[in-house]
Formats: C-alpha cells, structure tokens, sequence
C-alpha cells in the first residue's frame, strides 16, 4: 500500500514550518543573546548559563521525548486524543515533581558546580519543567497529525516572551550580576506559560477534546515509545551537565576566568550553533511521522525515499550554515558581541570558527536520530550517541587540564562525540533499509 500524495507532501511543508518558525525563533533568540550578554557580561551570562545543563536533564525526564513518542503513536493511526489526554496526566505531573527537586536543590547543586550565586537562578528557572511537560505533549499530538504549525509558532511565541521579559528583567537588576542572572531565568519562566496558553487556545480552536471516555489509553503503550527516546535525548543534556561541573572545576585550577570561559562557550558560542540546528531540525521532525507512517503499512520504497530526503536536506543545509560560521566568525563575534572586552572577543571568534562543524553534525545527528526512531529502532541511536559521550567525556578530562587549549578542549570533544554516533547511526539505517527491501521481495515471490 502506497501512502496517499497529501501525505507525501507533509513531509516537505512540514520541514518547511518548522524550519521557518525554528529560524524565526532563534533569530529572535540571538537577538535576545546580544544585549542579554551585553547587560550580564562574562559573569552574570556564567551564572545564567551554569543552570541549564541541570534544567535541561530535568526536561528530558519529564518531557523531552513526549513529543517524538506521541507523534510516532498518533501517526501510526492510533487515536490521538485519547493520547493526548493520557499522555497530560501523567507527564504533567511528572513535571511538577521536576520543579520541586529543582529548587529543593538549587543551594547544594550550584555550591557543587563551583558557582553558590546560582541557587537563584535554579528557584526562579524550575516552575518552567511543569509548562514545557504540558507544551511536549500538545506538540507532539500536531505533529503526529502533520500540522507542524502550532509547534512553529509556539516557539516564535515562546522566544518573543523571553525577549520581552528577559531584556526588561536583567535591566533592572542589572547592578547585580547573580541577581540579573536569576531574571534572566525567570524570564525563561514567563516564556513558556506564554507558549502553554497559546497551545491551550490553539487545541480549543481545533476542536480536540482528549478524549476520556470509552477507556483510557494504555499508559504502558505511552512509556514503552516514551522511554527509549528518553533515554536517547537525556544523553545530550547529561553530556552538558558534565561540561558544567568539568569545564568551570578543571579550568578553574590554572585560571581565574573559569566561570566566565563556561560562559562564552555555553552561553554565546551555543546560542549561535543553535540558529542554523535549529532551522535544520525541520526535516527532523518531521521525517519522523513521514517515516513512521510508512512503516506502519509496510511501505518501505516511502519510508526509504523519506529517509533519504530527510538526510540530504539536512546534509545540504547544514553545510552552507556551518561554512559560513566558520568563514565569518569574527564578523559574528563583531557583531553580534560587541559589549565582550578583547580577550573574550577573541576566545569567542576562535570557538566560533571550529563550531561551524558542530553545527553541521549535530543537525546530522538529530535527524538521524528522528530516523530511526520513525523506524522503531529509537535504542540503536541511544548506543552509538552513548558510545560518543563516553569518547566525549574521556577526551574532554584530558584535553581542559591542558592550559593552551582550556575550553577549547570541551569543543573538540564534542565534535568526537558527534562523529562517532552519525557513523554508528548511518551504518545501521543502512542496514535496516537493506534488510527491509530484502522482506520485501520475499513478500512478492
């Protein structure tokens, strides 16, 4: 059976939404970056940026797969909005607890990462896990419908709301770096009830009801597609939660500038590499119910056509954006962080031009990530990108105790990170595909 032509060219829209909203969204959020790092300087942007790597191993439990797990089940044919009501009731919940052990942990885990100031940052940051929990799911119900819009302009709602508030926040308490650190959070805070209300009015509008009634859907079923995608996107964030306790603690034994080192790298070198992944992470997203759906009725000539689309899209795209990251980093670095002294100018300019290879692996690496899960092999990608971090982390203690490559050394581990999962990754989709033409034309003699 052959999937029909309107869903075929979901595929395409769909990327291209979520591409658009996702470059809308990040623009605004480098636009958020420049006077953001501006106002805090190297320090109070360490302090803002010393909580997320915690904050987001939270979200992953609580919320990170739901939308890929929900998409896969609702595209798959299941009835989405007995998924949907499911699905709320228990990651809701679950997102609730995640903001209480952040702020009952906020003292001991900054004291831990070497930066106490930040206690503040975690208690203003930690009621957002309760929203993004209730935002992953609605997501991943319209995605799993192909409608990649309410996600894209959520996200544009959600980055608008940070600027706002953010900018508006730090400003006031601009005279304290540890104080406009924590506004900046609290702003994060503020962004995502603004993206939940509008998700809320936009499932009203659709007419969606979560259906209760009749039976509830198998919790069992939700987790069994939930846990293994969880437990492949909790990879990335513990990967940067040790960067917040390795780059700050072992940097911080020859040089004074550690928190402000961990800053520039995670907080303005990221917040560029994350506009162009960002815009490839459209085909991503939606590769996976494209993917999904054609499994699920054994069309495996769709599924592959998908496949290979999805990569060749995100191969080309992320290779003109990382080459210009590379080529203009110093025009980036001028530009867009005019308010760093010399030396941190120059730190950022060289992290930037080695960055633009992280961009294009890590775009690879999430889309082939969305691939296999739209296959049903979500446990593979946990393998090769677990194989990555434990390279990652290995190299990373060696090369920051080594003075003339400090932070520079986290960068480097990344990239090894990234190499080693797309190859694993690619050598098993290749495998699969292969093995799935094969059972095919057995099928047909």
């Amino acid at each position: 059976m052959k999937l029909n032509a309107g869903l075929k060219n979901s595929f395409v829209k769909g990327a291209l939404t979520v591409s658009l909203g996702g470059l809308i969204a990040k623009l605004l959020g480098a636009l958020y970056r420049i006077p953001l790092t501006n106002i805090l300087k190297a320090d109070g942007l360490g302090v803002y940026q010393t909580v997320f790597p915690v904050y987001a191993l939270l979200l992953t439990f609580s919320s990170s797969g739901v939308p890929s797990a929900i998409s896969k089940l609702v595209s798959s044919g299941e009835d989405g909005e007995k998924i949907l009501a499911r699905a709320l009731s228990f990651f809701m919940p679950l997102g609730l607890v995640g903001t209480i052990i952040l702020c009952l942990l906020s003292v001991p885990l900054s004291a831990l990462q070497g930066a106490p100031e930040a206690k503040f940052a975690y208690i203003a940051l930690s009621p957002s896990v309760f929203f993004v929990s209730a935002i992953a799911c609605v997501r991943g119900y319209f995605q799993g419908k192909s409608d990649m819009s309410p996600t894209a302009f959520s996200q544009i709602i959600e980055q608008t709301a940070k600027l706002v508030f953010g900018l508006a926040l730090c400003f006031v308490f601009r005279a304290d770096y540890a104080v406009a650190g924590a506004a900046a959070c609290f702003a994060v805070t503020l962004s995502e009830i603004c993206a939940c209300l509008y998700l809320t009015a936009r499932l009203k509008k659709s007419g969606v009801t979560a259906k209760r009634s009749r039976g509830a859907y198998s919790l069992r079923k939700i987790i069994a597609v939930v846990a293994p995608i969880t437990l492949s996107a909790l990879l990335l964030p513990i990967a940067r939660a040790f960067d917040s306790f390795t780059i700050v603690n072992i940097i911080g034994e020859y040089s004074s500038r550690a928190t402000a080192l961990y800053g520039i790298y995670t907080g303005g070198v990221e917040s560029v590499v994350g506009v162009p992944v960002a815009i490839c992470y459209g085909a991503a997203v939606s590769a996976l119910p494209a993917i999904s759906a054609a499994t699920a009725i054994g069309d495996h000539g769709t599924a592959k056509k998908k496949t290979v689309e999805a990569i060749g899209l995100t191969a080309f795209t992320a290779a003109i954006f990382a080459a210009s990251i590379a080529i203009f980093a110093r025009t980036i670095t001028r530009i867009l962080f005019g308010g760093l002294g010399a030396e941190d100018a120059a730190i950022t300019a060289g992290l930037l031009s080695f960055s633009g290879i992280n961009v294009f692996l890590l775009a690879l690496t999430q889309t082939l990530t969305s691939i296999l899960v739209g296959y049903g092999k979500p446990y593979a990608s946990c393998v090769f990108l677990g194989a990555g971090i434990l390279a990652k982390a290995a190299s990373e203690i060696v090369l920051l105790k080594i003075p003339s490559i400090n932070v520079f050394g986290a960068l480097y581990s990344d990239i090894l990170c990234y190499l080693i999962a797309i190859f694993g990754d690619l050598v098993y989709i290749i495998y699969i595909t292969k093995k799935a033409k094969r059972q095919s034309a057995d099928k047909t003699r």
